[in-house]
């Protein structure tokens, strides 16, 4: 929902696929693998951002164009602005990288957030926001109204299901397994999501 959602809001700022590519991080994480899906789905040519470049071919599986290692987007000096280079970037991640994302935003670009693993705190000028017309857009799953809520539902039941994400990045697991993927995502070892079925042993 939350990668839809944030899909949604940029389309509604304006995103098209022929604006240009759009960057993903935390790709190989729930949010990241479904708007890895969508995107390409939807006709994005998709960058994927990940600290696991051993699930290349897991991204490229779901429809990624490209894949980065998540530390290119943490460069070691602060430049307000770079070339642009995406029009827009899904960013379950936050912290450090998201100066860099916002700095290579195309003109009129938008990065949707929705998370926090990389830190809540992130450090930016205000160039991409007045020299690019850069939108930051924050979004909220819990506290979504109802209307926009139905909307991104109805689509994802319909043109917008995220297929390849559902072959292969969704799996189902039952409470003895529980401890382990538990363990799978404190260590950072988890791709994708892992569904809870309380009927399986």
């Amino acid at each position: 929902f939350t990668a839809a959602l944030s899909v949604l809001q940029m389309e509604r700022n304006g995103l098209r696929p022929e604006q240009g590519p759009v960057l993903v991080t935390g790709a190989t994480g729930g949010v990241g693998s479904v708007a890895v899906s969508l995107l390409s789905k939807l006709g994005y040519r998709v960058t994927a951002s990940t600290g696991k470049l051993a699930e290349s071919e897991y991204l490229l599986g779901l429809g990624a164009a490209e894949v980065i290692e998540r530390d290119a987007l943490i460069p070691p000096d602060g430049k307000p602005l770079r070339k642009e280079r995406w029009a827009g970037a899904v960013d379950p991640v936050g912290g450090a990288s998201l100066p860099f994302i916002l700095s290579t935003l195309r003109y009129g670009g938008s990065a949707a957030v929705s998370g926090l693993t990389g830190g809540a705190d992130f450090a930016t000028t205000v160039y991409p926001f007045i020299l690019r017309g850069v939108k930051l857009l924050g979004i909220d799953s819990v506290y979504c109204d109802t209307l926009t809520r139905r909307e991104v539902w109805s689509r994802l039941a319909a043109d917008w299901k995220p297929v390849s994400y559902l072959e292969t990045g969704a799996r189902e697991i039952g409470l003895g397994n529980l401890a382990d993927t538990l363990a799978a995502i404190r260590s950072g070892r988890l791709r994708g999501r892992a569904i809870v079925n309380l009927d399986l042993s």
